[in-house]
């Protein structure tokens, strides 16, 4: 059953027994745990009745007895289980072992007084384990996957009016590009942008351009970008405001090989026939980051790709043993990347 379908049941007091979120989408299953705290637990006495705990902390044994037990002074009881890691095929640190067999004997006969909600935001469960095909016929199971392309703007879009704003397709389209495809920054900006406009005001490209705080990351970003489309006089000029703000060259020359480890990872892929949903499932990252990555990634070739990231490492060493200016290095760097760029134009033309 879609998501929309569920929540719209939980508003109408029809609570399963048991769900189960996963995926990386954290800031929806948040908002989806939220809205369940307000409409299954009366709040005159929510915390006696609200507990969350970590399953990677508690025995489950220990979290499906509290489940158990009947609610003080209301209706109805919530348990949040995060990091039920037994639900996928990977195993991380963990202080305790949980039995998964405790689980499958509470679903025979789960209590109508509780609501169990197990998370995890691995990308999809590991359905050869019993206990997950058990779920999947007696729980809900709701997959909260990373937004991308027009699913992401018309979130943006809904948050606006969430906040008594209007923001256009294009401007929408132009936040995401600024900010990213983090949903909890998306919103902090979103909220401010509303104030800004005023009730029933439009969000425009001047208060994005005013307003809108791109992370460090969307900066390197979009440094790159002016690199990979030969802009190296904005490319230049963005690195020293980057510079002036405080930021440390050398976090800014990690980012750098991070994103043209991105560029060389894609470079090599996607000919193999990969999706862009599969790449950034593969990369861990968003979809979206994945598409520009891409654009980028077609104006160098593999060789310079990799000519860069030992440029990088070289002069990573040389500034931590202080053999050169961190400034120049990060100079001579950009201008370098320019210059595969152009070579590998030329090769491709």
């Amino acid at each position: 059953m879609p998501l929309h379908a569920e929540i719209r049941e939980i508003r109408q007091k029809q609570f399963a027994p048991v769900y189960v979120l996963f995926g990386p989408e954290t800031y929806l299953a948040e908002e989806f745990v939220a809205l369940a705290r307000r409409e299954m637990i009366d709040p005159a006495f929510s915390d006696l009745n609200f507990s969350i705990y970590d399953c990677t902390e508690t025995p489950l044994a220990d979290i499906l007895q509290d489940a158990e037990t009947l609610p003080f002074m209301g209706e109805h009881r919530l348990i949040i289980a995060r990091q039920a890691y037994f639900l996928t095929g990977s195993k991380p640190p963990a202080k305790i072992e949980s039995n998964p067999d405790a689980l499958l004997a509470y679903l025979q006969n789960p209590p109508s007084y509780t609501t169990l909600i197990l998370i995890t935001d691995a990308d999809k469960l590991d359905e050869r384990k019993k206990l997950v095909k058990t779920l999947q016929q007696k729980a809900k199971l709701l997959p909260f996957l990373q937004l991308k392309d027009a699913d992401l703007y018309s979130w943006v879009e809904r948050r606006a009016e969430t906040y008594q704003a209007r923001i256009q397709r294009s401007e929408a389209i132009k936040l995401v590009e600024r900010v990213g495809g983090e949903l909890r920054l998306l919103d902090k900006e979103l909220e401010k942008l509303a104030l800004y406009v005023g009730t029933n005001g439009e969000i425009t490209d001047e208060s994005i351009e005013k307003l809108a705080v791109r992370t460090l990351e969307q900066d390197v970003f979009a440094l790159i970008e002016h690199v990979a489309m030969g802009r190296i006089d904005r490319a230049l000029r963005m690195m020293y405001d980057c510079i002036k703000t405080g930021e440390e060259p050398i976090k800014l020359l990690a980012l750098f090989a991070r994103q043209f480890r991105l560029l060389l990872h894609i470079r090599q892929w996607s000919p193999r026939g990969y999706s862009q949903q599969q790449l950034a499932g593969m990369l861990k990252i968003h979809p979206y980051a994945v598409k520009k990555a891409t654009e980028q990634a077609r104006h160098f070739s593999e060789g310079s790709l990799k000519k860069l990231l030992g440029i990088l490492a070289e002069e990573d060493f040389r500034i931590k043993s202080g053999q050169v200016d961190k400034l120049l290095a990060l100079e001579m760097f950009i201008t370098r990347a320019h210059e595969e760029r152009q070579r590998s134009s030329q090769y491709q033309a």
